[in-house]
């Protein structure tokens, strides 16, 4: 039953899947306009939709092990392609004068990518408790309120990357660590100049 429960919530916040849901919760947020919210969701999904292809075109491929790709040594030329699509998304933003904050969370995650990357050279830092943890601090500084609860959610993805042994607890607390700063020194420094 732990297991099961386990993959689910991997499953669940699979950083695709989460990436899925933010464009309407940020835009909505920015905007309080559902068609634009929904208009910029679907623009992402189609670049989300790319990068899951890319993954199971390597698993079927066998240069990556697993749809998580789990082995650090697998892990770059997955960065090097994040790092294309997100410029293509973000190329993609600027032609269609995309909302502000789309433009932010973009550049956020491009810095996210390299700094992760570097990372991944000395441990493989779990992607699933970074990007929970970046997303949901996020949330919860720049909106408040309810936000604030769904950082629980953070150890118990850790748990479930650990659970499931793609993880090491250190795997995943360094993951959680670089997540949350990351998002609060990109947050420091788009404060300081959008002021």
């Amino acid at each position: 039953m732990n297991l099961k429960l386990a993959a689910f919530i991997s499953y669940v916040f699979n950083p695709l899947l989460i990436l899925v849901l933010l464009p309407f919760v940020l835009v909505y947020e920015a905007t309080g306009d559902t068609q634009v919210s929904i208009f910029w969701t679907a623009y992402t999904f189609i670049f989300l939709l790319l990068i899951a292809a890319f993954v199971l075109f390597g698993v079927r491929r066998k240069f990556f092990t697993n749809i998580d790709v789990s082995n650090r040594q697998q892990r770059p030329l997955l960065f090097y392609f994040l790092l294309f699509i997100a410029l293509l998304y973000l190329g993609g933003l600027y032609l269609l004068h995309a909302p502000r904050i789309l433009f932010i969370v973009t550049v956020s995650m491009i810095f996210g990518i390299g700094i992760v990357s570097g990372i991944n050279t000395k441990i493989k830092a779990s992607l699933h408790v970074a990007t929970v943890a970046a997303l949901i601090l996020g949330l919860t500084i720049g909106y408040g309120g309810y936000y604030l609860l769904l950082l629980l959610l953070v150890p118990l993805v850790g748990w479930s990357r650990v659970k499931l042994k793609r993880h090491t607890v250190s795997e995943t607390v360094v993951g959680g660590i670089v997540g949350s700063i990351l998002l609060l020194a990109i947050y420091t420094v788009f404060e300081a100049f959008l002021k």
